[in-house]
């Protein structure tokens, strides 16, 4: 990992409440890379609406939502990780789109994890605009 690439790693138990931290976590990386004060809120605010969304999905199974958060030169990226329900991905790979505050919006399911990534472009031409 480059010397300029930072990241935040937690487990959420399945309580709504919890995508509060993750939420702060990734307004701290865009405050630091510059991004507008509307960006920075956008993203938070996409952050939570989406860790939200998986903790509904665990809840009652015991389960912890992984969140990582990472600040590169060029991006914010954030991961979500839980075990798919039902072996599959079911209804997640039909939701892969666009999501206000993120530039780019992805699912996947890798064994029996189902993966979440949201990912903020950051850098000069970004925060010119």
């Amino acid at each position: 990992m480059p010397a300029d690439t930072q990241k935040i790693t937690m487990q959420l138990d399945a309580d709504t409440r919890f995508s509060a931290a993750a939420g702060g976590a990734g307004r701290y990386f865009a405050d630091a890379a510059g991004l507008a004060n509307s960006a920075v809120s956008d993203l938070q605010s996409a952050i939570v609406a989406v860790c939200n969304q998986e903790l509904e999905r665990i809840k009652d199974s015991g389960q912890r939502l992984e969140v990582t958060v990472t600040k590169s030169p060029d991006r914010i990226e954030v991961v979500m990780k839980r075990r798919a329900a039902n072996g599959g991905p079911g209804k997640d790979s039909a939701e892969q789109g666009r999501i206000a505050g993120v530039d780019r919006v992805q699912h996947e399911t890798q064994a029996e994890m189902v993966i979440t990534r949201l990912t903020k472009y950051v850098g000069e031409e970004v925060s010119a605009g």
